[in-house]
């Protein structure tokens, strides 16, 4: 619950019904007109969402006003138990019907690396960064690495807030205390990790929140994870449209590869998983198609080795340079992404083009084409 002792402007209602999608707003009609306006707001901005109106002893002229105003409960003071529970017993049945509309993206996703050393963070960065750059794509990168986080090095980032303040603030979020959260990268938005904090539990109610919060105020929200398979790293990969488990062309990361991929499967997420390869070379003792045999998953995204760049980036503390073959091979994969897997796009490619995506007879986000529903 939030509440104000003043009438907020239009600006500020805005931002506070975004930022709370509330069920029910109160408002006082001891300013006539300044109630009125902010249940208009309400009704322009959420509709289904139920204003119920309060006052000690309101004219019938008030009554009008606010019935004019969309308003159709008004509870007056003094108040007693049993009124009160009358009157919001028949404000929750309403809102039953007729739900608030609140729009909240489903692009999340989530990268697990197969062993520590993979290079997921390296992945996640650039192609959340990549997402940032098309148009009118607001996005997050959220690193839930919370002892290992790589993201504010990579890009050079001395926030002292972190994304465990914002778990702690999960339940007061708005747009004022986020902008102190995140931190700006080009086009990006960052909620990196702060100091090692062994100890620090984010529980379920706190993950709901917060990423409701960003799934409110981003087209895609990405989140590195430490593969340590937390308890709420779970529970974000259970809110993730795609999981993407990273892994090498080297035994040991496809032994933990499959092992991971077994628990997904498991917990109900295996249709969830898109294998990437990374670092890949034409050298490599194993090759994509092996992988794939292996996992008996399909490899979705392969990128190359690019360690000089990936090198020079970190050091400029940027994505990589975006003249490069890797930067080009993230770009697609963005567009790609926010394309849900176009298989006639992915059809022109053949598999022999190594550093390219999956083998036509597989789809973005599933093991198969879709069949026809």
């Amino acid at each position: 619950m939030r509440t104000l002792d003043y009438y907020p402007t239009e600006v500020e209602l805005v931002r506070l019904l975004r930022s709370y999608t509330p069920q029910t707003v109160l408002v006082s009609v001891e300013a006539i007109s300044e109630a009125v306006a902010a249940a208009k707001v309400v009704e322009a901005q959420v509709p289904g969402v139920q204003v119920l109106a309060l006052g000690q002893n309101p004219s019938p002229d008030v009554l009008i006003e606010m019935m004019r105003a969309g308003v159709r409960e008004i509870l007056q003071a003094p108040f007693d138990d049993r009124t009160v529970l009358e009157v919001m017993g028949r404000v929750m049945e309403v809102a039953g019907r007729a739900p608030r509309v609140t729009e909240m993206t489903d692009l999340v996703f989530s990268f697990l690396p197969s062993r520590a050393g993979v290079g997921t963070t390296t992945v996640a960065v650039n192609l959340s960064a990549a997402l940032a750059e098309l148009p009118n794509h607001r996005v997050l990168l959220a690193d839930f690495d919370l002892n290992s986080g790589l993201v504010a090095f990579m890009l050079k980032l001395s926030n002292p807030y972190s994304v465990t303040s914002a778990a702690e603030n999960s339940f007061h979020l708005d747009e004022n205390l986020w902008t102190q959260l995140v931190s700006r990268c080009g086009g990006l938005d960052v909620l990196a990790t702060g100091k090692i904090e062994p100890g620090f539990r984010i529980d379920t109610p706190q993950i709901r929140s917060l990423l409701d919060y960003a799934r409110r105020h981003y087209k895609a929200v990405c989140i590195d994870h430490s593969g340590n398979l937390e308890k709420y790293s779970v529970e974000l990969m259970r809110a993730s449209k795609r999981i993407f488990l990273v892994c090498t062309a080297e035994l040991p990361s496809l032994h933990l590869a499959r092992e991971k991929l077994g628990f997904l499967r498991s917990a109900e997420l295996g249709n969830r998983v898109s294998i990437v390869l990374n670092r890949a070379s034409k050298h490599d003792l194993v090759n994509a198609q092996e992988v794939e045999s292996l996992l008996g998953q399909p490899v979705h995204f392969t990128f190359p080795n690019d360690y000089k760049g990936i090198h020079k980036a970190v050091a400029a503390g940027s994505p990589i340079d975006p003249g490069s073959e890797l930067a080009k091979r993230f770009r697609h994969a963005a567009k790609v992404l926010l394309a849900n897997g176009d298989a006639d796009e992915q059809g022109k490619r053949k598999f022999v083009e190594y550093f390219a995506l999956s083998p036509a007879r597989y789809t973005l986000f599933g093991g198969q084409k879709k069949q026809p529903t």
